[in-house]
């Protein structure tokens, strides 16, 4: 054994530490090259993967893998549809928000149109009528607008617009009350104004809220393939495990491995059963409530349209002819568009003989008697009917928005629970997989 003796230092000046430098001296061990610890590491798995026992370490790994890739697959399948169905119902009541202020619109200048046929006062109920309507779509114009920046922008400039036409309403009224004849004329430019810069930027939105809802149903349908794809990963691996256990030793069963393939292939069936159920509801509800009040809102829009062009026509005293093409087109949409299962048909029907009946008295030269059959509220008038119409599809309305709305809204309460179990399945699958391969691993020590 060899030391280096260090002479002790002068006076005043501090010793230096004594090294040592034999080969049995404790000085620190420095590592090896990067390679020598790359050589190290990589005997290191060579050895943990070698033989027997090394495969059934990677089965065990690909086995865990597999069922924890099958949890978050099928935990993310059952989201997506519970969130594509989410914005379906979200979107469908902005749809039916939408259709309503058509509604109110356009029934608003039906009632101001009739009115302006009476001379000087119009009747108090009419009032209420026009009033009530504007004041509900403007309340909806607000809430329809903070659904996105798109409504935001649209919806502004409807309001906007709308606004325009209440101040020309307003001075045709006051110069029809002073029996002055340019009132007419302030009608008639409010309500090709409601035409033009009202109605066709609503029906844009409403259109985008149904390519909306169709896209939503598109991701909720898909999602059924990244739940089969878990299914396909998490079952093949742990069945690849079971049958290459089966072929190299001699137990046929992995209690483990054969608990985990049962747990997950119940988790996913009922996932799976949740899923279809989710989607059937939800497609009940698409082709049956929604659809008969989208239907509904669109009957609706059209025969007050319809009622405004039958009084806009009159207005012209004897050549509203040419406003008769505009009518036939409203009352054949109102027509075609009444779900079957409306009971308004019949008044609608009513209503388009009474409408006949004006116009050949109008074209006749009576227009006088045309302009009573039209501003009559009799049961069995044109105004009768159409109130009745306009009464009935209104209850039949709210009643299938209602339905619409609640059956969107609970067609998805099953798939957060659903999703929460196949992640849990998977989960418990792995650590079963991992516990099942660790039994056979322990006869190899």
């Amino acid at each position: 054994m060899s030391q280096t003796i260090v002479p002790p230092a002068p006076r005043g000046m501090p010793s230096r530490p004594a090294v040592s430098t034999g080969s049995s001296g404790s000085g620190a061990t420095r590592p090896g090259p990067p390679s020598s610890r790359r050589a190290s590491a990589s005997a290191t798995v060579r050895h943990y993967l070698d033989g027997s026992p090394g495969r059934l370490r990677m089965i065990s790994a690909m086995a865990v893998i597999a069922t924890v890739l099958a949890a978050v697959l099928g935990g993310a399948a059952l989201r997506e549809r519970s969130a594509a169905l989410a914005e379906g119902a979200a979107t469908a009541e902005h749809l039916l928000l939408v259709q309503d202020i058509q509604t109110n619109v356009t029934e608003a200048d039906a009632v101001a149109s009739n009115s302006f046929l009476r001379a000087g006062l119009e009747l108090p109920a009419q009032r209420a009528r026009y009033s009530a309507a504007i004041a509900t779509a403007t309340r909806e114009l607000a809430i329809a607008a903070r659904a996105s920046s798109e409504d935001a922008q649209a919806l502004g400039a409807v309001n906007a617009a709308l606004a325009t036409y209440l101040g020309r309403v307003e001075s045709a009224r006051a110069n029809n009350r002073q029996g002055l004849p340019v009132g007419a004329s302030y009608l008639a430019t409010a309500s090709a104004l409601l035409t033009s810069e009202v109605v066709p930027p609503l029906e844009a939105r409403a259109a985008a809220d149904a390519a909306m809802i169709d896209a939503a149903y598109a991701r909720a349908g898909n999602a059924r393939w990244w739940l089969a794809l878990a299914a396909l990963v998490g079952l093949g691996g742990l069945v690849w495990a079971q049958l290459y256990l089966v072929q190299h030793s001699r137990r046929i069963v992995n209690v483990p491995l054969a608990a985990s393939t049962v747990g997950l292939l119940v988790a996913l069936v009922l996932a799976s059963a949740a899923m279809a159920l989710a989607q059937s509801k939800a497609d009940g509800v698409r082709h049956g409530a929604l659809w008969e009040a989208t239907d509904l809102s669109r009957s609706r829009v059209a025969a007050f349209g319809a009622k405004s062009v039958e009084s806009l026509a009159l207005i012209k005293r004897g050549s509203g002819a040419e406003l008769d093409p505009a009518w036939d087109t409203a009352m054949v949409t109102a027509q075609r568009s009444l779900p079957p299962t409306s009971s308004a048909e019949g008044e609608l029907a009513f209503y388009a003989q009474r409408h006949g009946v004006i116009r050949t008295l109008d074209a006749g030269g009576d227009w006088d008697r045309a302009v009573v059959a039209a501003v009559s509220t009799a049961k069995d008038s044109a105004d009768g009917h159409f109130t009745a119409y306009a009464e009935r599809t209104r209850a039949e309305l709210d009643d299938r928005a209602a339905a619409a709305s609640s059956g969107l809204n609970e067609v998805g309460g099953s798939l957060l629970p659903a999703g929460i179990l196949v992640v849990l399945a998977g989960l418990l699958a792995a650590a079963g997989a991992w516990w099942g391969i660790s039994l056979r691993l322990d006869e190899y020590r």
